[in-house]
């Protein structure tokens, strides 16, 4: 068991934290058979899907896990997940990095906080749990990721110099066209989140003529 000298709130979780986790993970990967992450649940899922990228050909499993209610609460989820997590992180064979939450085991890079009012606080949209607690613990096998068959190797380098927009109807698309036409930006990637399965207005030409922009850029 590793603890960190100073515990931040998840909130206060960014790269440099991701990187901390990443080398633990690396200098004792021969010495464990699975490993397992507990933080606070807001940024959990931004942790563990920034893992999962980080741990290349990773032939282990990494669960993060953590609780709605703090552990010294009566009716507390802490002590559930935690048993859990530790138990598939250590038996199953699931070369990836997870999230468990209230008995279902997501892929990390597949799910997000849904819910901060109630146990089942995370989801994974248009795909299922790799695995779900019960009586008996079911394995999606159909799918699992393949062994890695190359070595295992951590990186480190990350560029933060990213702004995420989420369009809505009425959204004001001059804004991106400046963003995306000023040549001394500092954002080198612009993410956008879209309608459905990612469908953008198409008779809003500030919209078109701001891609067009970023495209060229």
């Amino acid at each position: 068991v590793k603890e960190y000298a100073d515990l931040i709130d998840s909130c206060d979780m960014g790269p440099a934290e991701w990187r901390l986790i990443a080398n633990d993970i690396f200098d004792n990967y021969e010495r464990y058979d699975g490993f397992l992450v507990i933080m606070g649940t807001d940024t959990m899922a931004y942790s563990a899907s920034a893992l999962s990228f980080m741990l290349e050909n990773l032939a282990k499993t990494v669960v993060f896990t953590g609780s709605q209610i703090p552990f010294c609460r009566t009716f507390s989820d802490a002590r559930r997940n935690l048993l859990f997590s530790m138990s598939l992180a250590c038996t199953l064979d699931i070369p990836e990095v997870c999230l468990f939450f209230d008995d279902k085991l997501f892929r990390a890079s597949r799910c997000r906080k849904a819910d901060s009012g109630n146990f089942d606080a995370f989801s994974s949209p248009n795909f299922q749990p790799l695995a779900t607690v019960g009586l008996t613990v079911e394995v999606n096998t159909s799918l699992l990721l393949p062994q890695p068959k190359g070595r295992f190797r951590v990186h480190l380098d990350m560029d933060t110099k990213i702004m995420v927009v989420k369009l809505v109807p009425s959204f004001d698309t001059t804004a991106i066209l400046r963003l995306a036409s000023n040549p001394e930006r500092e954002a080198k990637a612009l993410i956008l989140e879209l309608y459905g399965t990612g469908n953008a207005p198409r008779a809003d030409r500030t919209f078109v003529e701001a891609m067009e922009a970023a495209k060229a850029s």
